[in-house]
């Protein structure tokens, strides 16, 4: 700080009022430019360990993950909160676990040894986690996830509900009546969610949600293909709304197993848009986006906020995608193989 000072000719207070943004403190606009002009010059970074200790004034984020280092796209909720927040100059600590709870409160413990100045709780699918007691007086918020044992927070979930209803409505829309859904597991919010919007697409169409096959699996590509090929050889819908996009490639492995195709024959709608997944099948999946970078993205400016009266509950939209899975009904039905 003191070299940034002798190259600016300031004095060293007058540096640490610009770099640490103190509006409080007049500072000529042309002395916080010169100033400002020497740190990058010097490539001066101030120290945020001694800011904390002289300031109070974290800036550290902790971020607890169930799983998602271990997911192929529910990464983005980190990264949307890292786009937030680091040109704010405050950087994530970011921590996976299992649904083991003393491993969850050893994470809290040590991200709190650290200062962090918020927690963040993130889960690659929504469900409830063990929140920790320590965290009574820090801000803390929940994204795809909830806490338990009724703890207040903010908690930011995708739309599950109008996701389901999307991808349904866009099988009906093109006039398809024989629609199956084949779910991932039955008692998880979010099949229930994208189970209820089906049933809602189905009813707006006209159509009796009793007759139609709904099936659950695990959200696997090996249940996808196993519930396709059991429908398709006792029933022949024209169009497979999934429960993701795993569970739609290994539906569309069985339609082409059984000598069909999609879209021709089976149109196909999976449910995520993971990358380098949905858009790289052939055909290309249409499938409903989770909003994970957007989820991470407002929590990330929820955290630069003042924390007046917390939203209990944020809902995030999901969008469907289309692309070449999804068609309109075939004209008539081939024989299986």
């Amino acid at each position: 700080m003191s070299d940034v000072a002798r190259r600016a000719g300031v004095s060293q207070p007058t540096v640490s009022f610009v770099l640490n943004d103190r509006r409080d403190v007049a500072v000529a606009e042309e002395t916080r430019r010169r100033v400002l002009a020497a740190a990058a010059e010097l490539d001066f970074v101030p120290n945020r360990a001694a800011q904390l200790l002289r300031s109070n004034r974290s800036y550290l984020i902790g971020i607890v993950t169930n799983g998602i280092v271990s997911q192929p796209y529910a990464g983005r909720i980190v990264l949307g909160i890292q786009q937030v927040v680091q040109p704010a100059d405050y950087l994530c600590l970011v921590i996976d676990t299992t649904d083991d709870p003393d491993e969850g409160d050893i994470a809290v413990a040590n991200l709190l040894a650290n200062g962090v100045a918020a927690m963040v709780y993130a889960s690659p699918r929504p469900k409830e986690l063990h929140r920790s007691r320590r965290l009574d007086d820090t801000r803390t918020l929940f994204v795809n996830c909830w806490p338990d044992k009724g703890a207040v927070e903010t908690v930011l979930l995708a739309d599950e509900y109008h996701g389901g209803l999307a991808a349904a409505g866009a099988a009906f829309d093109l006039g398809h009546r024989d629609v199956a859904f084949l779910g991932g597991d039955e008692e998880e919010y979010a099949c229930i969610e994208r189970h209820r919007g089906f049933v809602d697409a189905a009813r707006t169409a006209g159509v009796d949600p009793g007759g139609l096959t709904q099936r659950y699996g695990d959200y696997s590509i090996s249940s996808g293909y196993d519930l396709t090929v059991q429908t398709l050889r006792t029933h022949r819908p024209t169009a497979l709304i999934c429960g993701n996009d795993r569970m739609a490639i290994g539906a569309l492995l069985a339609v082409q197993s059984l000598g069909l195709a999609c879209p021709d024959d089976v149109s196909i709608v999976g449910f995520d848009d993971q990358p380098d997944v949905a858009d790289q099948a052939r055909p290309s999946l249409t499938t409903v986006g989770l909003p994970h970078l957007q989820m991470g993205r407002r929590a990330g400016e929820l955290l630069l906020e003042e924390p007046n009266d917390p939203v209990d509950r944020l809902i995030i939209p999901a969008e469907l995608i289309r692309r070449e899975s999804l068609g309109p009904p075939p004209t008539r039905r081939r024989r299986l193989r």
